[in-house]
C-alpha cells in the first residue's frame, strides 16, 4: 500500500472462477479489486475502474488476449500489466510483438510471486 494510505486498484482479467476466488481472498485486504472473465468485460472494466495495475490472463474465452492487451496498452501506454498464462509458448509471441509488460508468470504460480510483481510496479 502506498505511503499515502490510498489502496492501489488492480484489475484481474481471469476466466477461471476458482482463480478469481483465490485472488479475491489473497489480495482483497491489500488492494481494491475488479474482475473480468472475458475480453469484452476486461475492456469495459478497464475503462470504468481505471486500474493502477492489470493482471492479465492471455487465454480468454471470447477474445485474443494479446489483442485485448494491445488495446489497453494503446489507451494507457505506461500502465503496469502483469501477464499470466498456462502457455509457456506465448512468452516469445509477446516479446516478439514488443508488447510491454511488467512480468510474465506461468500457471501454476505462487500468489506471493504475483504479489511481488504487482508491488514492484508501484
Amino acid at each position: 500500500m502506498p505511503a499515502t494510505g490510498v489502496r492501489r486498484k488492480v484489475l484481474f482479467v481471469e476466466d477461471e472462477v476458482a482463480l478469481q476466488s483465490a485472488y479475491h481472498r489473497y489480495f482483497g485486504q491489500r488492494y481494491d479489486l475488479a474482475f473480468a472473465g472475458t475480453g469484452a468485460e476486461a475492456l469495459e472494466r478497464f475503462a470504468s475502474f481505471s486500474p493502477d495495475v492489470v493482471v492479465m490472463d492471455l487465454h480468454l474465452p471470447d477474445a485474443d488476449g494479446i489483442e485485448v492487451l494491445r488495446q489497453m496498452r494503446d489507451a494507457q501506454p505506461v500502465l503496469p500489466i502483469v501477464i499470466t498464462s498456462g502457455y509457456v509458448s506465448l512468452l516469445p509471441v509477446v516479446e516478439v510483438l514488443g508488447i510491454a509488460h511488467h512480468g510474465y508468470l506461468i500457471k501454476p504460480f505462487e500468489l506471493d510471486a504475483l504479489r511481488a510483481c504487482i508491488d514492484a510496479t508501484g
